[in-house]
């Protein structure tokens, strides 16, 4: 039960686990009236430049995204974030029904696997967020830790699984146990789900960005297709059962994509 003291926004940031993250993964536009929570990895580029694309149409703005900071950085964009319009507007819209809120979910092994080999596979030694995990782990870049190894850690190093948001579990990213969603889609079938809530929120067809097309670049793994062998996929299912608790709980209360009546 939440603190009647603590306000709907103010509860959000505490599930998602800091400012910095609930104002880097949240998108939201007052005037078209959405609210987009996401999780790294989770189609959260394709969403949020689609989202960028339709915002500018409706406005009659031409819009260029030439970077995948234009994406993510909101100084380059022209989505908000709870920063940009602040905590009262944030909690506003949070909990008023005519907003739309929307997430996105993918499979949880999937998900692990592209972020693993974009993020913490040696062939990206000195990524950032790998050497925030090696420099966690007390461990040299030179080390090669593969899939197992880093599945078994988090199963073994209590809070390892916080330390970077691409190893978060989505049902925190997006506190799915905490927000009413009016829409929650699946990375699996982005092309069919993403073009149903645009058109719920933006009321007529609207580009969408592909990063791989646009940028050359596979920032969610999306057209990656590695193998996950049954002792990683054991530890995984175990570090992310909530979220397969949550996919389940999604296919019965949003079985179209979204929330049954």
């Amino acid at each position: 039960m939440l603190d009647p003291k603590n306000t709907l926004a103010d509860a959000a940031l505490q599930v998602v686990g800091s400012r910095w993250r609930i104002n880097h993964f949240t998108y939201l536009d007052e005037d078209t009236g959405f609210v987009y929570l996401s999780a790294p990895v989770v189609a959260n580029i394709r969403t949020a430049g689609s989202l960028q694309k339709g915002v500018a149409q409706v406005r009659g703005e031409a819009l260029d995204i030439p970077s995948l900071k234009h994406v993510i950085d909101r100084d380059e964009g022209i989505i908000a974030n709870p920063k940009a319009v602040g905590f009262e507007v944030f909690n506003q819209m949070l909990g008023d029904e005519s907003i739309i809120k929307l997430a996105f979910v993918r499979d949880p092994v999937e998900r692990f696997a592209a972020v693993y080999r974009n993020h913490f596979s040696i062939s990206v030694k000195h990524g950032p967020q790998r050497v925030k995990l090696f420099a966690e782990l007390g461990m040299p870049l030179e080390e090669n830790l593969s899939m197992l190894d880093l599945a078994e850690l988090l199963t073994e190093e209590e809070g390892l699984v916080d330390l970077i948001p691409h190893l978060v579990p989505q049902r925190k990213l997006i506190a799915f146990d905490l927000l009413d969603y009016s829409f929650i889609g699946r990375h699996e079938s982005w092309d069919e789900d993403y073009p149903r809530i645009s058109m719920e929120i933006f009321g007529c067809e609207t580009p969408v960005f592909d990063p791989v097309k646009a940028l050359n670049i596979d920032p969610e793994g999306a057209n990656l297709h590695t193998l996950v062998d049954e002792d990683t996929r054991a530890e995984l299912e175990e570090v992310y059962a909530e979220d397969y608790d949550m996919i389940a709980e999604i296919e019965e209360l949003f079985p179209d994509g979204f929330a049954a009546e």
